[in-house]
């Protein structure tokens, strides 16, 4: 029962993200720049993250923290953000929304499994399993049902 309501957050996670994809790619297409877009969705993201930050109003982190991070992480999430998001719009048009948002969901889990099983990134181990291998192979036939029909 204590899944059920992240699990509908992630959902509901899901849908931000593809209106995400469509609300830019739109965009890009109404000015004829498929690049503009996420420029415009970083600054818009900045803009609504520094305004979060002032309604929880949450201690800054100390000295020793910010040198605690590993040095790429400060750089990657923008630059990985940026690469998505540019790529999202330049890739829905021509694969639509169904076979973009399945293979870029199947690119996820597959990596994700991969870095579950091995602790990349700081994630806790959770080993791969023929169950989840199982699951990764069922996401990819559906994608490909997807992307055919």
């Amino acid at each position: 029962m204590t899944i059920i309501i992240p699990a509908l957050l992630a959902l509901i996670c899901g849908v931000v993200l593809t209106t995400q994809v469509g609300s830019n790619t739109l965009l890009g297409k109404s000015i004829d720049n498929p690049y503009i877009p996420a420029a415009v969705n970083m600054v818009t993201g900045l803009v609504f993250t520094a305004l979060l930050l002032l309604i929880v109003h949450k201690s800054p982190p100390s000295v020793e923290q910010l040198r605690a991070a590993p040095w790429w992480t400060w750089l990657t999430g923008g630059f990985l953000g940026t690469a998505y998001l540019t790529g999202n719009i330049l890739l829905a048009p021509r694969l639509g929304a169904g076979a973009l948002v399945g293979l870029v969901v199947t690119g996820q889990l597959l990596f994700a499994v991969a870095a579950d099983n091995y602790g990349w990134l700081g994630f806790e181990p959770h080993h791969a399993t023929i169950w989840r291998g199982l699951g990764c192979l069922l996401m990819m036939v559906g994608v490909v049902l997807i992307a055919m029909y």
